[in-house]
């Protein structure tokens, strides 16, 4: 029995909204960066979604949706409401099983490691304040008791290494049926634009998972977001796939003619439904 599933990632509803008409499909796979404030917008579009459709949701969280907040505080937060918001929150290799698919998921911050000579350059390039990743000024990270600092690039080399050895525990046990593995990062450097990596910032994107991706637990299909750009591609075993919406370039309307809209990904199917 085959088992249709719906792929949507990076659909930025903060940055632009989106009108989606939901396909014949099993369970809905979100990949990540839905919104801003994952407790205050996230769960609640997804629960509508949900109540919508009557389909499981399986969702990973993005970087971009745990903007604006403090990741502990948030996570515990999201593990407390998922579950009225009939949701599979999977962010640090959690498990989920619908229609005998087995769903591993993560958001797999990623190691920097991508180009190993320039991790280093990577990880500061990351931290930059000005010219770096915005996960730095725009997420909160406990160091202790009422105490937060910036979302630098240690800690989320910590968060991947901690997820990696989660999602591959979980890969390890045996299961009958198809696994999928959903994650907001990406696991190739295939995914990357150029279709490789290009400048040490493109570690910030993308780790390299070939040997889970090729070995002895691979999965049916690995589903991420985070490049808004599509990907369709095979590594050993398993089938990668992303199809993120990305972001929506506007142009207002002058004299009497309506805004023209731009889609970062011209590929994104609001109806991508794919078979396992």
């Amino acid at each position: 029995m085959t088992v249709r599933l719906w792929v949507l990632s990076d659909l930025h509803l903060d940055v632009y909204p989106l009108d989606l008409d939901p396909p014949e499909h099993d369970v809905a796979v979100i990949a990540g960066d839905v919104s801003e404030r994952l407790c205050r917008h996230v769960l609640p579009w997804l629960a509508d979604l949900r109540a919508r459709t009557g389909k499981p949701v399986v969702y990973v969280p993005g970087n971009h949706d745990w903007w604006k907040g403090k990741y502990q505080p948030q996570l515990a937060e999201a593990r407390e409401l998922a579950p009225a918001a009939g949701v599979d929150l999977l962010v640090e290799g959690e498990v989920a099983v619908h229609a005998g698919v087995r769903f591993v998921g993560a958001t797999l911050w990623t190691d920097w490691g991508l180009c190993p000579d320039q991790r280093a350059r990577a990880m500061s390039d990351g931290a930059d304040r000005t010219t770096g990743m915005h996960d730095v000024r725009k997420i909160q990270n406990r160091r202790g008791p009422g105490s937060y600092s910036a979302f630098l690039p240690v800690v989320t080399a910590q968060l991947h290494r901690d997820q990696r050895r989660r999602v591959e525990a979980a890969l390890a046990v045996p299961y009958a049926g198809p696994t999928v593995v959903v994650t907001h990062h990406a696991p190739h450097e295939r995914s990357l634009r150029g279709g490789e990596w290009q400048t040490p910032l493109d570690a910030a994107y993308a780790s390299d998972l070939s040997a889970v991706l090729e070995g002895p637990h691979a999965p049916t299909l690995w589903v991420h977001g985070h490049v808004h750009e599509s990907r369709d591609y095979r590594v050993g075993g398993t089938r990668v796939l992303s199809n993120p919406r990305g972001y929506v370039e506007v142009t207002p309307g002058t004299r009497g003619q309506p805004e023209q809209r731009k889609p970062e990904n011209p590929d994104f199917d609001a109806a991508l439904v794919v078979e396992v």
